[in-house]
């Protein structure tokens, strides 16, 4: 049987109605032969009963070899490329375009099934949001979700190809990179429930400035569909310039500190997470999530919100909320080499989450020794040095025990906290992997190491270090 992510259709077809359905010529094979799935470019996950599609970011010869160890039913190919090495047993489907082949199959398997749809964007907690969502809806409904960071337009056809009957909702976070990628999802989905976990500065760089990540996020927000629910964070105060001057629906708040329709309060820290009170719809009720932060506490409220509206009990919800299995190397807790604490939070970093970082760092150390390594942000275009040195700041406002950085960019953090007050002899910088890793293994025994920085700085070899002698 495969496996959701191999695309199993809503319903078996003939390869002829496959055909006709993407637009293409059958220029060799059975017409009648039964179509059950379709593989968007993995020659690795082929199967028999599979149309596989051929992809264009992966080499000829390595889906060749794909397709003659594991045959499926057909291929879908442009024209240009040789059919001598395709197996016989395997029909041969010309197109103009594969890509528009793959929209007509996924837009038809769409229109089967037509699930509700839940959208979740915001510069950070996106993917923790839609973990705690999908956790909490799995327990009563069938759900299909984003997978990892799989989350523009380009990867939208493959969440629609995984409907298949009895499936109920569909959960999407929806990024972005550039202008129109979440307006392009929402004009396929038009989401019924949706939420902007923040507006910060991720991709301020390649959208030109933070006020442009502001109108990015606002194609959420005018995509839904009419008599849609709407979720923003009240503690945001760039969520405020978002407009819903002419948005059809129903607007709610999430918040903390300022006034909410959905309220954080009496927040714990534990050694395996954090409760917290909620308050929301005229009751009071106590929550658990299995990670730290004021920030996380935001994204389970956003999916307290998200939840509400699909129709959930507050019983599944708090159940889903604890049980949650949250994304790799987001506050990931790792037990390090001589009692050391490792806090991997390095899958990327922008300020806003850098700080919110900083802070847990300094809840969970305590009375241990608290260690700082913060690498370089990017994508922050014309903020670069200044969301550096506003790192900077408000590390030496938290003084933990040592602040290491890592970077040419992330030198800024240094600088500037030891400028704010900071003891230089606490501060650190490494411009040398292997120096870095040196100086940690130097680092007291059962320290606290809280680990930030951008995707490309790979931390997590830093971290891996760390976990053996």
């Amino acid at each position: 049987m495969m496996a959701k992510e191999e695309a199993v259709l809503t319903k078996s077809v003939t390869l002829n109605q496959c055909v006709q359905i993407i637009g293409g010529t059958l220029i060799r094979g059975d017409g009648s032969r039964i179509i059950r799935g379709a593989n968007l470019g993995k020659p690795r996950r082929l199967a028999k009963s599979q149309i596989y599609f051929y992809s264009k970011s992966r080499s000829w010869d390595k889906q060749l070899a794909g397709l003659q160890s594991t045959p499926p039913a057909a291929v879908v190919l442009h024209e240009g490329l040789s059919l001598s090495s395709i197996p016989k047993s395997i029909a041969i489907v010309r197109v103009p375009n594969v890509n528009q082949a793959i929209w007509r199959l996924a837009s038809w398997n769409w229109r089967q099934i037509r699930p509700r749809v839940a959208a979740v964007t915001g510069s950070a907690g996106k993917s923790t949001t839609t973990s705690m969502v999908t956790s909490i809806l799995k327990r009563s409904r069938r759900v299909i979700h984003t997978q990892g960071n799989l989350n523009t337009f380009t990867y939208l056809p493959s969440y629609l190809l995984r409907l298949s009957p009895g499936d109920e909702i569909l959960v999407l976070e929806m990024g972005m990179k550039s202008f129109n990628n979440i307006a392009r999802q929402c004009r396929v989905v038009r989401p019924e429930v949706g939420v902007v976990t923040n507006v910060g500065e991720a991709h301020a760089g390649h959208l030109g400035g933070v006020h442009r990540v502001v109108k990015a996020k606002q194609e959420l927000i005018d995509g839904l569909r009419p008599g849609a629910t709407l979720y923003l964070n009240a503690d945001c105060l760039r969520s405020r310039q978002l407009s819903t001057r002419r948005f059809r629906g129903s607007v709610f708040t999430f918040g903390i500190r300022n006034t909410a329709d959905i309220q954080g309060a009496n927040i714990q820290y534990r050694t395996n997470g954090m409760s917290f009170d909620v308050m929301t719809e005229g009751k009071r009720g106590r929550f658990f999530i299995p990670t730290w932060g004021d920030h996380n506490i935001l994204n389970a409220l956003a999916a307290i919100g998200i939840a509400r509206a699909l129709g959930i009990s507050f019983h599944q919800i708090r159940e889903g909320l604890a049980k949650v299995k949250l994304p790799r190397m987001r506050l990931q807790k790792i037990r390090g080499i001589h009692g050391r604490t490792l806090i991997n939070d390095a899958w990327n970093a922008n300020p806003s989450a850098m700080k919110a970082g900083l802070s847990v760092l300094r809840h969970l150390s305590s009375k241990r020794p608290g260690i700082a390594v913060l690498g370089d942000m990017m994508e922050l275009g014309g903020y670069t040095r200044a969301g550096h040195r506003d790192v900077g700041r408000f590390a030496a406002r938290m003084n933990p025990h040592q602040l290491i950085t890592y970077g040419q960019k992330a030198q800024d953090i240094g600088r500037t906290a030891i400028a704010a007050g900071m003891n230089p002899q606490r501060v650190h910088h490494f411009s040398s992997r292997g120096a870095l890793i040196r100086h940690l293994h130097s680092t007291p025994a059962g320290s606290v190491i809280y680990f930030k920085a951008s995707r490309k700085q790979k931390f997590e070899k830093i971290v891996n270090s760390l976990t053996r002698g």
